[in-house]
């Protein structure tokens, strides 16, 4: 497919921080999306205060299909923040070529299949002054894969976060926040555990 000359060397940083440019308007789209729907779930748990059993159950329903369907758009946030960062350390590998090829591990780098380069590019998080300790980070993490696992709410819970505020033992700010799906490292983890 990519001929003798492997694929790491027919790549070009401007190509790269391209895609990246489109990733970020996509994770920004994303974010917008998300913040609506969670904007959408406060204003129904707001409504459920003080309303019968029957009503409440019937709001914790549409409070979950809009959970689900933040999670849905935060597995998409996190892929393509994976993807982010794979291409943002791409785009450093390119740029130290000359001084990876002087160390030879270039050669090492250039024979890895482009999947599996992806994917140990998505876990390493480089640090800008240090190349010595970058390059050990890459050698380190080779072959690494992990796995994560998501916990979901339940009804359950939404009834009895509901009777906190009406016994005003929670303010609906609070249970706002406990109830909010937050974009974070440790979702991002649970994501990979999915996966």
């Amino acid at each position: 497919m990519f001929g003798r000359k492997p694929w790491i060397e027919k790549v070009k940083i401007d190509d790269l921080e391209k895609e990246r440019l489109q990733i970020d308007n996509q994770i920004l789209l994303l974010t917008k999306e998300i913040k609506k729907l969670e904007d959408q779930k406060k204003r129904l748990f707001r409504e459920g205060i003080g309303k019968s059993d029957i009503e409440k159950l019937l709001i914790a329903e549409k409070i979950k299909d809009i959970d689900a369907d933040i999670k849905m758009k935060v597995r998409e946030y996190n892929k393509l923040m994976k993807q982010r960062r794979a291409l943002s350390n791409l785009i450093r590998l390119k740029q130290w070529e000359s001084r990876l090829k002087e160390r030879g591990i270039w050669e090492k780098i250039k024979s890895i299949e482009p999947e599996k380069l992806m994917q140990v590019l998505t876990t390493v998080e480089f640090e800008e002054a240090q190349f010595d300790k970058n390059i050990d980070k890459i050698n380190e993490i080779l072959g690494a894969e992990f796995t994560r696992v998501e916990v979901d709410e339940s009804t359950k819970e939404i009834m009895k976060l509901w009777e906190k505020v009406e016994k005003a033992e929670l303010s609906p700010e609070t249970v706002e926040e406990q109830l909010a799906v937050k974009i974070s490292e440790k979702e991002e983890e649970e994501e990979k555990e999915e996966a």
